[in-house]
């Protein structure tokens, strides 16, 4: 990802959207902000309350993401889900993000692999 894509994804005050596919190709979006490009290869997301979500990146591994805010600027990517940390650094640093934030404990960190990347903004 560039710093531009990663700026966005990493902005506090963009909306952030997580998208995933079940087993028969039925789709969910679900809210997530705590959707950060973690490296230029790499989005994480905290895991509070997504059992429809992880059950669908368990089993497909096909996610897709989008970040954007005002003025218009916005980014998806469409990657490969990696799996969930339930402890270790990143673990440690959303964990203390979302009790800051939101006075709530995750349960993991989701973490995938960015394929491909596309603006949302008109051209």
């Amino acid at each position: 990802m560039s710093k531009d894509i990663m700026d966005v994804f990493n902005d506090p005050s963009a909306s952030k959207a997580l998208a995933t596919v079940d087993s028969e190709g039925t789709p969910n979006v679900v809210p997530k902000g705590t959707l950060s490009a973690i490296d230029e290869e790499t989005i994480a997301f905290a895991d509070i309350f997504g059992d429809k979500t992880n059950k669908n990146l368990e089993t497909t591994k096909k996610a897709a993401a989008s970040a954007f805010k005002m003025p218009p600027a916005g980014y998806q990517i469409k990657g490969t889900f990696q799996g969930f940390q339930r402890s270790g650094p990143l673990f440690d640093k959303f964990a203390k993000q979302v009790k800051e934030m939101l006075g709530m404990d995750i349960k993991s960190v989701g973490t995938i692999k960015v394929e491909e990347m596309f603006p949302l903004i008109p051209e």
